[in-house]
């Protein structure tokens, strides 16, 4: 009896040796996200692309707002015209038909700027969202490109936190920092021009044109 419960022992005792020592040859790897996807040459690459929509949809926008704002011009002098008592009955009539006509046509254009940069809000947002998943796929893939070629067990995101503001990753003793070296390969064809990047936005906004009929 004192054999077998020595022999269960020892069984136990190697059970949690081989745990300790399983444990300890874990392999732990963090990345900055963050960090690799704002020097990501890419990134910079995608930021001039959105910047370059966004100021082409900024320029039909204020072209469509100088017209309309010449139209309300328009509009203000014929009304002038129509308020003046010194000016006859005939021309007041011809005016007020004018500033009726002037006034659809400004309200129908006040209409299609409205739906001109809802459409190009949207269209530059999804944009900014497409891209930005292209780019973190990459990063992604050639995180776990490292991964499995250095063997590593865990990998987590240094930068990434909780819906409540708090870091996942609060402390990790023997963790080896590997974003560097996942920026290096990103960014070794990168081209001489490119530098550390900021991050793409995440929307674009239009300006409104001033005034109303």
């Amino acid at each position: 009896m004192k054999i077998r419960s020595l022999l269960i022992a020892l069984a136990a005792s190697l059970m949690v040796s081989g745990n300790v020592s399983a444990q300890a040859q874990m392999k732990i790897g963090i990345v900055d996200m963050k960090r690799v996807f704002q020097e990501y040459h890419k990134t910079k690459e995608a930021e001039k692309k959105v910047n370059e929509d966004k100021s082409k949809a900024k320029k039909e926008l204020d072209q469509r707002s100088a017209a309309y704002q010449k139209l309300i011009g328009d509009w203000e002098a014929a009304m002038k015209i129509v308020q003046d008592k010194l000016v006859n009955a005939e021309l007041k009539a011809q005016k007020q038909a004018e500033a009726q006509k002037i006034s659809s046509e400004a309200k129908a254009l006040e209409r299609e700027i409205d739906e001109f940069r809802r459409r190009r809000e949207q269209q530059l947002q999804e944009q900014v969202m497409r891209m930005r998943k292209g780019l973190l796929d990459d990063i992604s893939q050639r995180v776990e490109e490292k991964a499995k070629r250095d063997n590593y067990d865990l990998v987590f995101d240094k930068s990434g936190v909780s819906p409540s503001g708090v870091k996942f990753l609060l402390h990790s003793k023997d963790a080896v920092d590997f974003s560097t070296e996942v920026l290096s390969e990103l960014n070794k064809n990168a081209p001489k021009e490119s530098t550390t990047a900021p991050a793409v936005p995440e929307s674009s906004e239009l300006n409104k044109p001033a005034g109303t009929p």
